[in-house]
């Protein structure tokens, strides 16, 4: 029993610590064929990816865009001695 916590505790934290470990990249399931040939048929010319031989699997790359949510600093005179920043 505590064999199987401690691997669930493990699992988790690593999930915790490190969120990139667990993401799936930029593709998304798409469609699922019933050979590697025929999906590989399906994919040509695109950036699709095939995964598996019976059945495939295909991917799609994601159209998701991710915001940037930062701005510029500027930096202004106070009285801290390392100086001090203003977000615009």
């Amino acid at each position: 029993m505590s064999v199987i916590l401690s691997s669930m505790l493990m699992v988790f934290g690593s999930y915790i610590a490190q969120p990139d470990w667990f993401n799936n990249g930029p593709f998304e399931f798409h469609t699922q064929h019933e050979t590697l040939a025929e999906c590989q048929i399906a994919t040509h010319g695109t950036s699709d990816i095939c995964v598996g031989e019976s059945p495939s699997s295909q991917y799609r790359k994601s159209d998701v865009k991710i915001e940037s949510k930062t701005a510029e600093l500027n930096f202004v005179e106070c009285d801290y001695w390392a100086g001090c920043y203003i977000q615009e």
